[in-house]
């Protein structure tokens, strides 16, 4: 558990708060590339870090990402128009380029000292299928990470994004949760009821690498000859990914604070060798994968807090279980990190000899934002290269420490 002072330390992530500006120094996605699609098209208000900005694509097709008030009386810079090159307050037409610098200043002389006001801009750029954006110190800038699935081409991989309803932690461990919950379910019955009664023994493992965690969880199951191993990863600072299916197919998850008490994840699934086949096109759609069904024109997922994550209710007054309503166990640990309201108060909890990764990805981060409190910048800022790694499922060797297997090693190595 944590203490109070800890939790607050970790969850808090607004400007000005040790883990907000550990946050800032690296890159993440705050909007679907195809969000943004053309030239002037319309700008997005984007909440990310408890802070509004403006997103936007200019006459020339770069991207910009300025503070959402405008400098002159702080409307949102998001209803106005991009237009030659340039966006215009929709209030006082005030019009800045992407660098935030003012390119026209109507009802003001020549030489109005108004022409040196400049709107706070942001590093932004178009990234695998998302837009990225650096809100740290703009002399300082991190390495883009590596992901194996942003250096795939666009039919190999499937991006979306959706809202969760609780601190981006809560969304980190829900994560490593769905991970946990989706090895036993391999090990054993798909039945989430007879996984409660029959859960086969395992054993979950974390070792500290340069870029977070790796995670190897070990299932002995009730007449396999050798036990199964699932490694995954939680990466700095809030990236986790899942196990590998039989055929290949890989999946991560971004969870990006929108503020205190509410998380925008982003999802991907990807295949490393060759495009996305119909059957996980259309597995995506039914939301059988880390994509859930959205209500129709929001982020909400459809199975959400407020219908008890229920699609639609029940009319036969048939109890329905709780694992039952979730078509992955993904969705279902969500919903469970949900449950504990926004943001959990970790000193009343209970963790166990299993619960390693969970601890370990606490420990990291606030370590990190207390050495950058001192002046110590995460070296993992500026080594995007680390991020080049893979889930991996195969046999344990009972003799060997499962990050010291070579076939484990070889697996996690992200080749493309």
């Amino acid at each position: 558990m944590l203490s109070r002072d800890d939790n607050q330390l970790l969850t808090r992530v607004g400007p000005g708060t040790p883990m907000g500006d550990l946050l800032r120094r690296f890159w993440f996605p705050i909007l679907l590339a195809d969000e943004l699609p053309e030239p002037d098209c319309d700008p997005r208000r984007v909440r990310v870090l408890g802070e509004y900005f403006v997103a936007w694509r200019n006459t020339s097709g770069v991207l910009g990402l300025l503070d959402a008030r405008c400098p002159h009386r702080g409307t949102d810079l998001s209803m106005g128009m991009s237009q030659e090159n340039g966006i215009y307050c929709p209030r006082c037409l005030w019009k800045f380029d992407v660098d935030g610098n003012i390119l026209e200043l109507p009802m003001e002389p020549e030489d109005s000292p108004l022409w040196k006001v400049k709107a706070p801009a942001f590093k932004i750029t178009e990234y695998g299928g998302m837009i990225w954006a650096y809100l740290g110190p703009q002399d300082d800038m991190p390495d883009l990470p590596e992901f194996e699935h942003t250096r795939v081409e666009p039919d190999q991989r499937h991006v979306s994004r959706f809202l969760v309803e609780c601190n981006y932690m809560q969304g980190v461990e829900g994560g490593l949760d769905a991970s946990r919950v989706a090895a036993l379910e391999r090990a054993g019955s798909m039945d989430k009821a007879e996984i409660l009664d029959n859960e086969p023994s395992h054993t979950v493992e974390a070792k500290s690498t340069d870029y977070g965690l790796l995670i190897g969880t070990v299932l002995d199951a009730d007449g396999n000859i050798n036990p199964e191993l699932q490694v995954t990863h939680w990466l700095m600072p809030f990236y986790t990914t899942a196990p590998a299916d039989a055929d290949g197919i890989l999946e991560g998850v971004a969870w990006v604070p929108i503020d205190d008490e509410s998380t925008m994840a982003f999802a991907v699934t990807y295949n490393p060798k060759r495009k996305l086949s119909k059957k996980v096109l259309n597995d995506i759609r039914l939301g059988k994968r880390a994509h859930p069904q959205l209500d129709e024109g929001t982020l909400r997922r459809a199975r959400n807090r407020e219908n008890g994550f229920q699609e639609r209710k029940r009319t036969d007054g048939k109890f329905v279980g709780f694992a039952d309503r979730f078509k992955t166990s993904f969705e279902m640990a969500i919903a469970c990190q949900e449950s504990m309201g926004t943001i959990v108060d970790r000193s009343q909890e209970t963790l166990g000899p299993n619960d390693g990764a969970v601890e370990g990805a606490r420990k990291i981060l606030m370590t990190a934002a207390v050495d950058l409190m001192e002046g110590t910048i995460p070296v993992i800022i500026h080594k995007g290269e680390a991020y080049r790694v893979r889930s991996y499922t195969g046999e344990a060797q009972r003799s060997v420490a499962f990050d010291e297997d070579d076939d484990v090693r070889d697996g996690v190595s992200a080749k493309v």
